[in-house]
């Protein structure tokens, strides 16, 4: 079972806005996808809240239409809602990215965001969006790489890129793929899945967004980013005795030891970003690949 994000239409919102820039996005649909010449049709596997609709129908020709589809009912319907305020063409429904609600051979371009990365078997998924799209049309991921991720964050005041574990991340990432399928590093391997399915013209590029929150914090625009920044993850240390071992335990889950989960946890709790990243230099990479293919024929 795949996860849900009932509740999470806000988060989902800001962290989006911290992966991409919509310029690189105008030049991969104008330079790149070659899609401004005539309207095409979306298909969004685990639309959410019909963040894809927002972003990509605004850069295409007029007439292009969207349909998503969602586990989540709630999000679906909030998004429907904000849709149709916005006056978008897009039309959301419930529906499972391994068992797309869609039929084959008809959409210009099946669009997945930050979603096989969570599914326990990514390649029914893009089966699904392959049998969806028409030949010829564009089969498009966008996915993270953790460890990558991790490696590169700056936090200039606490030494972040020498002492963050990062073997310790990669095990942990590691043994949840092997437990429970999804893969915080798929964003660097969906090429080679595609390849496996019978895409051609295969292809991928890394989002040029970095964040930066650098003092002071004395705006709107950079408190979003501040508060983006630490409810990505950052800041998600324990507060308290029982959130700590709850942490712990979650870390075991994970593959780490209890000395390592301690130790690791301790070092999150010291930094205290909650209470210091107002006044810290800090610099994050998005780091999320876009990988795309055409249905042969």
């Amino acid at each position: 079972m795949a996860e849900t994000w009932d509740d999470k239409a806000g988060y989902l919102a800001e962290s989006r806005r911290m992966l991409h820039n919509a310029d690189y996005w105008r030049f991969l649909v104008r330079d790149v996808w070659r899609l401004t010449e005539a309207p095409v049709r979306i298909a969004d596997f685990g639309c959410g809240f019909g963040w894809g609709a927002m972003w990509l129908l605004p850069m295409l020709p007029a007439g292009s239409s969207y349909v998503g589809f969602d586990i989540s009912e709630q999000l679906v319907r909030e998004g429907q809602a904000a849709l149709n305020h916005a006056g978008l063409a897009a039309v959301l429904a419930r529906g499972e990215a391994t068992a797309a609600p869609l039929p084959p051979d008809t959409f210009d371009i099946a669009f997945a965001h930050t979603v096989l990365m969570h599914l326990p078997d990514q390649a029914a998924a893009l089966a699904e969006m392959i049998r969806v799209t028409k030949p010829g049309g564009l089969v498009i991921t966008c996915d993270a790489s953790h460890n990558a991720i991790n490696a590169m964050l700056h936090v200039h005041e606490t030494d972040e890129q020498e002492k963050t574990p990062l073997a310790l991340w990669q095990k942990m990432e590691a043994n949840w793929r092997a437990k429970h399928g999804g893969d915080g590093n798929f964003g660097m391997k969906a090429p080679v899945l595609m390849r496996q399915a019978g895409l051609v013209d295969i292809e991928a590029r890394v989002s040029d967004a970095v964040r930066t929150s650098l003092p002071p914090v004395d705006t709107p625009e950079r408190q979003r980013t501040l508060k983006a920044l630490l409810d990505d993850g950052i800041g998600g240390y324990p507060s308290d005795e029982a959130s700590f071992e709850r942490a712990v335990a979650a870390f075991v889950r994970s593959g780490a030891t209890e000395h390592e989960a301690a130790a690791e946890l301790h070092r999150q709790m010291a930094n205290d970003y909650r209470a210091t990243l107002a006044g810290y230099h800090v610099v994050q990479p998005s780091l999320m690949t876009i990988s795309y293919g055409r249905k042969p024929g």
